[in-house]
């Protein structure tokens, strides 16, 4: 089969796209073949080698960790999917593939496709839908809660706006002054200029902070904090249990322990509490979120889209930072 794949870490340049042997649906895995992958920050990271303290994959690396397909073969056991099953998913934290040409998945990862969807805005859908939907509950969302919303135009913000909004928040959101058509139509409230204007001058009393961009944004959200107010990122490094979870060393446990140590004594001197979240495999709350999708609640945001020949392209897209939405990479027409 053609995957996009990686020999070394290194720049965007060392993305090949080549042949690499089929996989073969082990006993309760699914086999996939995909019509559509995104890419996002985590996937262009792992070419350049910065996760490398956290996960230590064998080369060759096969790239993409979301997309969309039909299933095309079924492992032993496997009694949730039938062959011709049109699917979305976002694979296990320790697995990447999806763009390529087919990928063996556990079912458990596996939701079906959302009915009014093409595969490649369902591709644009499982890695952000999970990340934001998981730290906004995390973060403990609810009606009437008012949320803050950093890089509304990028993959999770744009998501998150729109899950934010159907679960009854008031959302608030952070862009350059022409997205701001864009965001409102997602479902943003109130849009905040990051470039001219001092986000902490414009917003006050916010029940929680989605932290997208990491420490540049974290002083000034937490004085948009009401007092008692939850900061959840995103971003930097994981939490303790997140690099257990990962099998890192010891010395990244304990770098992660005091990082955490320091958010939250950071947090106390402003009232507010800090959480960091790193998304969670599910295809049973992708069905949920395919419910929300059907009922007209979330649409995909699309800002680009690449064949599978073109994917080194697709990749700078995503480490350019500009693009407004998900970036998908076409592995098949089918």
């Amino acid at each position: 089969m053609q995957a996009a794949f990686i020999t070394a870490y290194g720049l965007l340049d060392k993305i090949q796209v080549g042949a690499q042997p089929k996989p073969a649906p082990a006993a309760g895995e699914v086999l996939v073949r995909m019509q559509a992958a995104s890419v996002n920050p985590i996937d262009y990271k792992q070419v350049l080698g910065e996760l490398k303290p956290l996960i230590k994959p064998a080369f060759p690396l096969l790239l993409g960790s979301d997309g969309a397909g039909v299933v095309a073969e079924l492992g032993d056991g496997v009694q949730a999917f039938d062959i011709g099953d049109e699917v979305y998913f976002r694979t296990p934290l320790m697995q990447t593939g999806s763009i390529a040409e087919y990928i063996s998945l556990p079912a458990a990862v596996l939701a079906l496709k959302p009915k009014n969807m093409s595969f490649a805005e369902a591709a644009s859908i499982p890695l952000v839908g999970l990340t934001a939907a998981q730290a906004l509950e995390k973060a403990g969302l609810k009606v009437g809660s008012r949320v803050l919303i950093h890089a509304g135009a990028g993959g999770v913000g744009s998501f998150a706006i729109q899950y934010a909004k159907a679960m009854g928040a008031y959302v608030a959101t952070t862009a350059s002054q022409k997205r701001f058509d864009m965001l409102k139509t997602l479902g943003a409230d109130e849009v905040v200029d990051y470039r001219n204007t001092r986000i902490e001058d414009e917003l006050a009393d916010m029940d929680i902070v989605l932290d997208t961009l990491g420490p540049k944004v974290r002083e000034a959200s937490y004085q948009a904090l009401k007092k008692g107010g939850t900061l959840v990122s995103i971003q930097g490094m994981p939490d303790p249990e997140t690099v257990a979870h990962m099998g890192a060393n010891p010395i990244i446990r304990i770098i992660a322990r005091m990082s955490q140590l320091k958010h939250q004594r950071i947090a106390s001197k402003h009232d507010a509490t800090f959480k960091y979240y790193w998304m969670r495999e599910s295809g049973a709350e992708l069905d949920k979120i395919s419910a929300l999708i059907e009922a007209g609640k979330i649409r995909a945001v699309i800002d680009s889209r690449f064949p599978l020949s073109d994917v080194q392209a697709a990749f700078a897209r995503s480490a350019s930072g500009q693009a407004g939405g998900k970036i998908i990479v076409t592995i098949s027409e089918g």
